[in-house]
């Protein structure tokens, strides 16, 4: 049985045939969201799903809807058809559950990103492997919501800050080691557009998770053999 304060209501106004406003109480409605990705064709949105419903039990309310999407990973949620969907119809008040914080981003970037956008709108983001953001009683506290949701962020920010100084430490290695074994380094040749060696760059150091090489082509729009060929100048081979 579901208690008050988790079937929060809103209201909305609408003018009747002789020109007067009235009220229509609506309550908010709850979504899970799943994302299984084509990387790992045995992977099933069952686990999450399952997680999802037993918490709802757990926590005495039910799923008004579950959304899903079979994606690759290195697609941002936005462009995620049944997610972008889903978005059209929250309004304020709304909760958003979700089994791993993962399914809403590429990346830490693209996570902290789309859960600030959700807080924007008033959309309350549960996420079940994470403390705190998996507190039902928490979650539906307006001001501990928040406070919560801005203190995950600045956490989640900081951590991927440094993960990018690691991944700059070990370039710089890398650079050095080579410079030492008198590899020729520079510039990357004419000829590779920038937007592929940026994106380039992200898929060398997982940023796109566990994709492969004709995945990741496939997102650029480039041939497999372009994409070899790509590297191989970058490689200065």
């Amino acid at each position: 049985m579901e208690s008050f304060s988790l079937r929060m209501e809103r209201k909305i106004l609408y003018e009747n045939s002789y020109g007067f406003c009235g009220v229509i109480e609506m309550e908010n409605k709850i979504f899970a969201y799943m994302r299984i990705s084509t990387n790992h064709k045995t992977q099933k949105t069952d686990r999450q799903k399952q997680a999802i419903i037993e918490y709802s039990i757990c926590n005495g309310f039910n799923i008004d809807e579950f959304i899903s999407d079979t994606i690759t990973g290195g697609t941002k949620a936005d462009n995620r058809p049944n997610y972008h969907n889903m978005k059209k119809q929250f309004r304020n008040g709304d909760t958003l559950i979700i089994s791993d914080i993962d399914r809403l981003g590429r990346n830490a970037d693209d996570v902290i990103v789309e859960i600030k956008d959700l807080q924007s709108k008033g959309i309350r983001v549960v996420a079940l492997d994470v403390p705190f953001l998996n507190d039902w009683e928490k979650m539906n506290d307006d001001s501990l919501s928040k406070m919560i949701i801005d203190i995950f962020v600045t956490l989640k920010a900081h951590i991927a800050q440094q993960e990018k100084e690691k991944i700059h430490d070990r370039v710089m290695q890398g650079l050095d080691v080579a410079k030492k074994k008198g590899k020729k380094l520079g510039r990357p040749a004419t000829g590779v557009p920038k937007e592929f060696i940026k994106e380039y760059n992200k898929f060398q150091s997982g940023e796109y998770g566990s994709i492969s090489v004709v995945q990741f082509a496939k997102l650029q729009g480039i041939a497999v053999s372009t994409f070899y060929k790509y590297v191989g100048i970058l490689k200065g081979k």
